[in-house]
């Protein structure tokens, strides 16, 4: 089962042709969620979201990793492990908080990676998860 938003909210259909993936599949009770990024649109027409703003790209990418589980019937609080790929790792460090307040009390395993560049030339942050529905 996998589930996708819509293009005015996240990625299009064509995106997820293009590049061969799924945002999400699951396997038994284990959600594999892909690279949440902060664009929205169609292949030939992505709309970056928050140019230059490392904690509105961090929130925009939080809010579609939870609308994601959502689709497949798990909540945040399912997410055992993130993985975090950003290009200010200091910059993401001052914006823990957004991590703290989608997590709460039980925080996932994670991991936070600084990398010299993303997909898109504007993208200072990407997210993957991996959540088990309870």
């Amino acid at each position: 089962m996998t589930s996708h938003l819509p293009a005015s909210e996240y990625l299009g259909a064509s995106v997820f042709d293009s590049f061969a993936f799924a945002q999400t599949v699951l396997a038994g009770d284990t959600v594999h969620v892909s690279g949440m990024t902060p664009l929205r649109g169609e292949a030939d027409a992505l709309e970056l979201v928050c140019p230059g703003d490392l904690r509105g790209q961090t929130e925009f990418e939080l809010d579609i990793l939870r609308r994601s589980l959502e689709g497949v019937g798990a909540r945040l609080a399912d997410v055992v492990a993130v993985t975090v790929y950003t290009t200010d790792i200091d910059g993401l460090a001052a914006h823990a908080d957004l991590f703290r307040a989608h997590f709460g009390s039980a925080p996932p395993a994670a991991t936070w990676v600084q990398v010299q560049r993303l997909l898109h030339p504007g993208q200072l942050v990407e997210i993957t998860a991996t959540a088990v529905r309870r």
